[in-house]
């Protein structure tokens, strides 16, 4: 489908968004799904650190503990029309420690999800997503670290290692542009002198895994997507550790057809998506009060085009294999102040290219014509683009800024209270492609803006509350008449661990 009737195109996308299942899936269901990875993101990263740092003292550790949480979210779609999601979230974690060289982890997740979708009449979440949750065996894997073992063993400290880790896990591959998510996986880890080596085996967990083509059966409960990389990175230089990898997606679900869109069932679409990500990038520090991250991803592989033929009216068309060239990337830098209260500033930008041929940036109906090269980048990596919008990495260039900080510290309860702000602007890589978001084609490029706010207390060292609020200023030109209107976001919640 070429662009010359950029109006016939944005029609077509209207007419099959309300009547496509999986476009009314990105709506406040998608909102809640992104902000739920933030937070397993956010807990991956602390439980990582817990269990690197924790000292080996006895032959022999063992641990239990839990969390409870009660969340409560007020939810806009795309309409502005506020949805209410009351979420009950238990966690019991268990973990041993033998010699530190074997160590088992094992964590169950209980989660009751309450919609109360009130009078709205815009696209809503998928019902399924209301009720418990699953699975309930959130993670377990075993780990082999044979370095640890040489330390309980004796005193002495190697320079390389050897990490096996085995079972469903949460996986953050680089900086998470190609790759974050639960995985039954095998990860091998090792380091001699200066060179690191990662490697991963493994498979998405279906049922904690959105895929980016929400037109396939079952995108949001049965993804089937294996992964093999391998990652090198080189730690002799100074405040800086460069890194280079490979990681090759096989599409599981290669095969699956459907008779599309699911309110008018009438288009035969089979789905295949292959791809390949090369990405390269570095870690590092400038003097003592700034720290950089960023990654550059080239993907390529092959997807099948657009089963909708886009000369006019509803019919079908054969579809052909379509080659993919894509690029994503993130950079970001940190400023630390080192103050008493722990400010910290940061920058980020995050930005993938689109493909203006597709009438969605991630679909197979919907998706690039035949005889084209699909320049729109997807993946299973997670990128924060804030609370409201969220929008994937996809045909998006997304500037923000961010302050943290630790306003008052004498001593009290307050102590524990952390603020934050958070300002993002979103533009189109090219204003003829879509985005994860559904807009209209052509006009500007620019999307809109959003402000985040945070506060998290930890008013006890075991009772904690966090709020976030988010609000998303659209430009009204790229979006549909009805669909132009403030958007916000609030969450409230309360953990509770022991």
């Amino acid at each position: 489908m070429n662009v010359e009737s950029p109006v016939m195109a944005a029609a077509i996308m209207m007419v099959f968004a309300g009547a496509v299942h999986a476009q009314e899936d990105r709506g406040t269901g998608f909102i809640a799904a992104q902000l739920q990875r933030q937070l397993d993101q956010q807990d991956a990263l602390v439980r990582q650190a817990y269990l690197a740092d924790t000292p080996i003292s006895e032959r022999l550790l063992l641990d239990a503990s839990g969390t409870f949480r009660y969340a409560f979210n007020v939810i806009d779609n795309s309409q502005s029309q506020s949805q209410i999601l009351r979420t009950y979230d238990s966690r019991l974690s268990a973990r041993a420690d033998l010699d530190g060289m074997h160590r088992f982890y094992g964590r169950l997740r209980l989660m009751y999800n309450e919609w109360d979708f009130g009078n709205t009449a815009g696209p809503g979440p998928d019902s399924e997503t209301e009720g418990w949750q699953q699975p309930v065996g959130e993670l377990y894997w075993y780990e082999l670290d044979l370095a640890g073992s040489s330390l309980s063993s004796s005193s002495a400290r190697s320079d390389d290692s050897a990490v096996m880790r085995v079972g469903r896990q949460y996986v953050i591959w680089a900086q998470g542009v190609s790759l974050t998510g639960y995985m039954y996986a095998l990860t091998l880890d090792f380091s001699m002198g200066d060179i690191g080596i990662k490697t991963l085996f493994g498979q998405t967990a279906g049922q904690d895994t959105i895929d980016w083509d929400v037109s396939r059966p079952g995108f949001d409960n049965d993804t089937k997507r294996s992964y093999f990389g391998v990652q090198l990175e080189y730690t002799g230089l100074p405040r800086v550790t460069p890194f280079a990898y490979v990681l090759a997606q096989v599409d599981g679900n290669a095969g699956q057809t459907a008779m599309l869109p699911a309110g008018l069932p009438i288009i035969p679409t089979e789905f295949n998506y292959e791809s390949t990500y090369i990405g390269w990038g570095a870690t590092g520090s400038i003097g003592a009060d700034w720290i950089y991250r960023g990654e550059l991803v080239y993907e390529f592989g092959s997807t099948l085009s657009d089963s909708l033929d886009p000369s006019g009216g509803i019919a079908p068309q054969t579809q052909v294999t379509d080659p993919i060239s894509a690029f994503g990337m993130v950079i970001g830098t940190t400023w630390l102040a080192r103050d008493e209260g722990d400010t910290r500033l940061d920058l980020q930008l995050a930005l993938g290219t689109g493909e203006s041929t597709r009438l969605d940036s991630g679909n197979t109906f919907g998706g690039p014509a035949s005889n084209t090269t699909d320049h729109s980048f997807n993946s299973l990596g997670y990128i924060n683009t804030g609370l409201v919008l969220a929008p994937e990495l996809a045909n998006i260039i997304c500037p923000s800024v961010g302050w943290g900080s630790n306003p008052i510290h004498d001593g009290g309860v307050l102590d524990g209270l952390r603020l934050g702000a958070t300002g993002y602007l979103f533009f189109k890589t090219d204003a003829y492609a879509p985005i994860s978001v559904p807009t209209l084609v052509g006009g500007p490029n620019f999307v809109g803006g959003e402000m985040d706010l945070t506060l998290d207390w930890r008013v006890l060292s075991d009772f904690s509350v966090s709020l976030k609020y988010g609000l998303f200023i659209p430009n009204s030109t790229v979006f549909a008449p009805d669909e132009g209107g403030l958007r916000q976001f609030l969450y409230m919640g309360a953990t509770y661990s022991f």
